[in-house]
């Protein structure tokens, strides 16, 4: 049987039908819902924005308005300026994910967004961020642009120390609970249980996510946990069992925050069945982050319920 599907087949057929095939492929996919937020970079700042909420209402911290919105757009723009980073990297004839392509066909508008995006979050960060917060925010965002130059200029380290997913996660968890960091120590202790875990999930994401895309990563020559560990794909196994001791503990100890308990419990393992999923690695890749979404469907319940 003709495999259509096959670079092989496209180039005999026509030079430019390697490139062609790809991208009309490309388009066919990203007709699918589930990728929608994947492909604009917005799942990563509603889920962050998402588990700010839990966390304070939980731990019964306030949170203004203007932090929130902080939280979202800085977010939305270090993932826009990752995406277009990468994408600049890209090779024409490489196999590449749907969101790789998305971001490549528009590159222009995407730099023009980015900018855009960057305007408006320094405006929202100098009129509503107070100090306190600002502070912790600043070394964070240095943290975070180190950790982006590196990637991309130097992304062999990670072949010496392979840590990047747990970097992400850890710079992720963070960056969400910075509005509440003030109030981690002051807090009972349970709360600083809470963030580990919470860095532990997102780490969880990234490291599945390196594992579904090993492959696609080696064809790129790029580097994760999954490409110089061979023993990777016992991970996720291991991060959900702590996850679901974590959680259970923290409910346990801390009555009051059983929400964040059970968001961290079901996020985690809903991660853990996700590689049992009939879709494809794009569908599965975006699906990752979509089951973060537990405090949103904790909220709804309550409002239903």
């Amino acid at each position: 049987m003709i495999n259509f599907n096959s670079s092989q087949f496209t180039r005999q057929i026509h030079p430019g039908a390697a490139v062609v095939v790809p991208v009309l492929r490309a388009r066919a996919v990203s007709r699918n819902p589930l990728l929608w937020l994947n492909l604009v970079c917005l799942d990563a700042p509603l889920v962050a924005i998402c588990w700010q909420w839990i966390f304070a209402g939980s731990f019964h911290l306030s949170v203004p308005a203007g932090h929130r919105a902080a939280l979202f757009l800085t977010a939305w723009l270090i993932y826009l300026a990752d995406r277009f980073g990468d994408s600049l990297s890209l090779v024409t004839d490489q196999p590449k994910s749907v969101r790789q392509q998305f971001c490549l066909q528009h590159q222009g508008i995407s730099l023009v967004f980015i900018i855009c995006v960057a305007v408006v979050d320094l405006i929202v960060v100098l009129q509503t961020v107070n100090y306190e917060t600002a502070v912790p925010g600043a070394a964070l965002g240095a943290f975070t642009i180190a950790y982006l130059a590196i990637n991309h200029a130097r992304s062999e380290i990670w072949e010496t120390i392979p840590l990047k997913e747990f970097t992400i996660g850890s710079l992720f968890a963070a960056g969400t609970l910075l509005g509440v960091t003030p109030h981690i120590f002051a807090e009972r202790s349970t709360m600083m249980l809470a963030a580990v875990l919470f860095a532990a999930l997102c780490s969880l994401n990234c490291v599945s996510i390196a594992i579904w895309e090993r492959d696609l990563d080696r064809i790129q020559g790029k580097h994760s946990i999954a490409t110089r560990w061979s023993h990777a794909d016992s991970l996720p196994g291991a991060l959900l069992l702590l996850l679901l001791a974590g959680s259970f503990l923290l409910a346990l100890f801390d009555r009051g925050a059983w929400p964040v308990a059970l968001c961290l419990g079901g996020s985690s393992l809903l991660l853990g069945t996700l590689r049992f999923v009939p879709v494809s690695r794009d569908a599965r890749t975006a699906l990752a982050d979509l089951v973060l979404f537990t405090p949103l469907a904790l909220f709804v319940a309550e409002k239903v319920l």
